[in-house]
């Protein structure tokens, strides 16, 4: 059973011969009347200021869960982004190495080309040495036969005379 200030107030005793004296447990009992109300104020003050710590605390507490969430959250995100950027880096990676195989495919392609074509050329150029070799050596032969035959001319007009002419006038004509 709790005692409030107003039963302490309106607390009567009996009298007795020999009792206390009234007006020193009336002293006492406004003392403690007043004692306990300011302790039933304090009391109340202090729950209603446990109330609003608890509230406040409440409040952080829900604070710290959503700070702890977002630092989650952004550690989630740092982390994704991080393995994203890391498989962006090797996508590139790879295609610029297959693009760097590819180049080299095609420069050695390119250069085994131009080596069939030079050797190419240089074959042709050997057959055209050797086919106007040949082609002077025919003129040549040409040149010869036909100097032989003028020799020959020469030769055998000498030998005929032209009938009526002088042996001086004949040599003209050689």
């Amino acid at each position: 059973m709790k005692i409030t200030p107003v039963d302490i107030k309106n607390q009567k005793f009996g009298k007795s011969l020999r009792g206390y004296d009234s007006s020193e447990v009336d002293s006492f009992l406004e003392m403690v009347t007043s004692t306990l109300e300011e302790l039933i104020l304090e009391n109340h003050q202090l729950k209603e200021k446990l109330q609003s710590t608890e509230s406040s605390l409440g409040g952080y507490k829900e604070l710290e869960g959503n700070l702890k969430e977002v630092l989650l959250t952004a550690q989630k995100s740092s982390e994704e982004l991080k393995k994203n950027a890391e498989r962006e880096a090797q996508l590139i990676m790879r295609e610029a190495k297959l693009r760097s195989e590819r180049g080299l495919e095609e420069t050695h392609h390119l250069l085994s080309n131009m080596k069939k074509e030079i050797s190419e050329l240089k074959n042709l150029k050997q057959e055209y040495i050797i086919r106007l070799k040949s082609m002077l050596e025919t003129q040549m032969k040409l040149l010869e036969s036909m100097e032989a035959q003028d020799q020959s001319y020469k030769d055998d007009l000498k030998l005929v005379q032209i009938p009526g002419s002088s042996k001086s006038e004949s040599d003209k004509l050689i």
